[in-house]
């Protein structure tokens, strides 16, 4: 009874604007005295008459849409018994879902509404006849189908190819014969393309500048970052349309790298580099050096100077023609892109300013930024802490080195590479005098590619697989005070030359990762998620593996070395403790002083939600034991109004561990509250949406880490995966009540200041002790 009432609310939702519109037209013709024309009158005035009617049509739907949507919107989730499907009022949502999916059918068929629907004027009209609202900036292209006005946003500046399908919700099947019904919003950002025969599914995000290739697939709640061209299907990242992640991270600078001119490839650059990548001293670099008189310019290391060359110059040298290069004279004419190797592109100059703060290294392009590094530290010795590292690897991965190097002097490590013997990752496990068993107190890498285990059967490839994870576990075993063992998540298939079943393959990926994750002693490096994000058909190099047995681009090693610098600081360095966070523009949109709490941007759905999403990210990292102190010039019983009572916050009173609301200098409200704390300057970051703010910052406490915000608020979540300085937090149930504990030693200094003597103190305190024997929880 209830299937037939709704499927009859539905179809009356649907006819019932035709009816009112046919029913106004013929009372305009009935005034107009129609019963008395010709019929060639007729005939002539029927193309306006038609017109007319749509006219009409679309805007008794669009308000019969705007007051279902307003009353009843679709809901985010619901399961729909087939015997029972409007049980409560609340569920009569989806009666709008079916009544403007139904609407959506029929304007399709319309004759002219395709045509309407493409100009300015009319757009908004069409859409508005079957979705609640519409949310489009201006000047934007949509020659696709929105399934979901309502739940799409679209930037300004936007061009939707014909044939493309964007959808909001997605309705499936289950088990227990319950009809699911699920929706969530679509965020396209400002100049985005989406090529044509794309489909975009539900909940997901697409940043500034992106591009979606023609005929790609966005699955549900893909995440496209800006800037960033994807394409397939499913897509997957194919290259960056801009360099730089974040224009400001390079306009911070106060040590930077001059431009360079187009270079000449000079001896003096060659025997610099030729140095560096071989690890001789500068002076044995003689003019007679080469890959006859010197045993270190051997293969490996005329693989090893490749990678210093494209880490340096961002010159990618054809691996035919690695080792072609065996004199100085080779590496200055590689250096200048002429006569030796063909090129992938032109040598690049080191243009980019680097920051005064390392911890910001992360947020910058990585290719421009390790060669900014590489023209730093050219030529000058390094002392710092000295880390022998070990890398023991199914392939080549001498590559990796020059990276590794660069980055760990920027954070302050003398990174020290050797390298296992080629494929020999069980006997430099097991071996008593293998490189693993010498460097007990260094670290040590495992990496493996899925390519090089026996993939003629199941058998053999989990047989192959077992043998190798054995081996892990009688090393991490057998070493339980020294560093732990970094192992490589197993990347996905990119060789040319391997040919197995895919289900084998993610078989195998997910059983390693699955049983290392399980080992004491063992920490995975993401080696897998740096293929994914470089693209597999751009990480792969056919030529580097045929020849050499290095099956990954430049690209890839320089991202890997990187990464594995990020981990080896993640186990040397604290986590940051505090965020000092601004309110305005930053933990909502708006100027609370100006708009008021109803004013400001903060909620579930529009642009307030980019700013309840930085929350979440927020509240996380306090939940793991980091502290959250708002700095913020507004007034404290406004802001503290905000927190208690939006029905926005993600954040609350309770997750704050100190206040510094009022309109001093945000300096030294920062240095106020690390005196209250009692922590260094050094353990703050500072989030602040106001440049000037965070230079004045910069310029009179050095010592925060003063985090440039992007200009886009829904980029402001992307921060928190580049950063580095939150790596090593952990969820535990002391981290989980830090902040209480905090605000309760504050509260204890407090009490002590306001009483006259010591005694009267520690009895308001109200002290009680518990005596009991230690049990196992102790």
């Amino acid at each position: 009874m209830r299937k037939t009432f709704r499927d009859f609310i539905g179809l009356f939702a649907a006819i019932l604007p035709m009816i009112l519109s046919a029913a106004i037209v013929a009372l305009c013709l009935s005034l107009a005295g129609a019963r008395a024309w010709p019929w060639h009158v007729w005939l002539l005035l029927s193309p306006g008459l038609y017109l007319l009617w749509l006219t009409g049509y679309l805007l008794i739907c669009g308000w019969i849409c705007g007051r279902l949507g307003k009353k009843y919107p679709k809901p985010r989730y619901q399961a729909m018994n087939p015997e029972n499907p409007l049980a409560s009022k609340e569920d009569l949502g989806i009666v709008t879902a079916v009544a403007c999916y139904r609407r959506a059918m029929i304007l399709t068929r319309l004759p002219l509404v395709s045509m309407l629907e493409q100009t300015s004027a009319f757009r908004d009209v069409v859409l508005r006849a079957f979705s609640p609202s519409v949310h489009i900036g201006k000047p934007s292209f949509i020659l696709g189908v929105l399934e979901d006005p309502d739940l799409t946003n679209i930037g300004d500046s936007v061009v939707i190819g014909a044939g493309s399908v964007i959808s909001g919700h997605a309705v499936s099947m289950r088990q227990d014969g319950f009809l699911v019904y699920l929706s969530a919003p679509v965020s396209i950002g400002h100049r985005v393309t989406v090529g044509g025969n794309s489909r975009i599914a539900m909940g997901s995000d697409i940043g500034n500048d992106a591009v979606i290739e023609a005929g790609s697939v966005l699955p549900p709640f893909a995440k496209i970052p800006a800037g960033e061209v994807w394409g397939g299907s499913p897509a997957v990242f194919q290259r960056a349309r801009r360099s730089g992640d974040s224009p400001e991270a390079s306009t911070i600078s106060t040590k930077a790298v001059p431009a360079e001119p187009a270079r000449k490839g000079s001896d003096e650059d060659a025997r610099q580099l030729v140095a560096s990548a071989l690890r001789l001293p500068p002076d044995e670099v003689t003019e007679d050096l080469s890959a006859h008189t010197c045993a270190s310019w051997d293969s490996l290391g005329q693989v090893a100077i490749a990678a210093a060359i494209f880490n340096r110059f961002g010159v990618a040298v054809n691996a035919a023609e690695v080792y072609r290069i065996s004199t100085l004279p080779d590496v200055a004419n590689v250096i200048a892109g002429r006569g030796l190797a063909h090129t992938v592109e032109a040598p690049r100059s080191s243009d980019t300013a680097l920051p005064r703060d390392c911890e910001l290294l992360p947020l910058m392009d990585r290719e421009s930024s390790t060669r900014a590094l590489a023209a730093l530290y050219e030529g000058t010795p390094f002392v710092g802490l000295q880390i022998p590292v070990v890398i023991a690897a199914s392939f080549t991965a001498q590559p990796l080195a020059p990276s590794i190097k660069l980055w760990g002097q920027a954070f302050g490590f003398d990174l020290d590479c050797q390298f296992a013997g080629y494929n020999q990752i069980v006997q430099t496990l097991l071996g008593h005098s293998s490189e693993f068993a010498a460097n007990r107190d260094g670290v040590n890498v495992l990496l493996l590619r899925v390519e090089d285990l026996s993939l003629e059967n199941e058998q053999k490839a989990f047989e192959h697989v077992n043998g190798i994870l054995g081996a892990i576990g009688k090393f991490a075993a057998g070493n339980p005070d020294g560093s732990p063992l970094l192992v490589g998540k197993l990347p996905p298939l990119v060789s040319a030359f391997t040919a197995a079943d895919p289900s084998l393959i993610e078989s195998i990926r997910n059983h390693w990762r699955t049983q290392l994750e399980q080992m004491r002693g063992v920490r995975l490096l993401d080696f897998a998620r740096i293929v994914e994000k470089i693209g597999l058909s751009n990480a792969g190099s056919s030529d580097g593996e045929a020849i050499s047995r290095v099956p990954y681009s430049p690209r890839v090693y320089q991202e890997l070395g990187i990464e594995l610098v990020r981990t080896i600081r993640a186990s040397r360095k604290s986590p940051a403790k505090v965020i000092a966070v601004d309110c305005d523009n930053t933990l909502w949109g708006g100027v609370l002083g100006e708009v008021g709490p109803d004013g400001i941007a903060l909620g579930s759905d529009g642009p307030g939600r980019s700013f309840m999403l930085f929350q979440k990210r927020l509240k996380a990292l306090q939940q793991k034991g980091v502290l959250l102190a708002v700095v913020s010039r507004n007034e404290l019983a406004e802001v503290r109004n905000v927190f208690d009572h939006h029905p926005g916050m993600v954040l609350r009173s309770a997750d704050i561990v100190a206040w510094r609301v009022n309109w001093n200098h945000k300096s030294e409200n920062l240095r106020d509250l690390a005196q209250e704390l009692n922590l260094g300057l050094e353990s703050f970051v500072f989030f602040d949406d106001d440049p000037a703010v965070r230079l004045e910052m910069q310029t009179r406490v050095p010592e925060v880490h003063v985090i440039p915000l992007p200009a886009e608020p829904s980029e402001y979540c992307s921060v928190f995966d580049r950063l580095w300085l939150f790596d090593g937090v952990s969820a535990t149930a002391a981290d989980e009540s830090r902040t209480l504990m905090v605000q309760q030693e504050t509260a204890r200094k407090q009490e002590l200041g306001t009483n006259q003597s010591l005694e009267a103190f520690l009895a308001d305190l109200d002290l009680r002790v518990t005596i009991s024997y230690a049990g196992e929880h102790d």
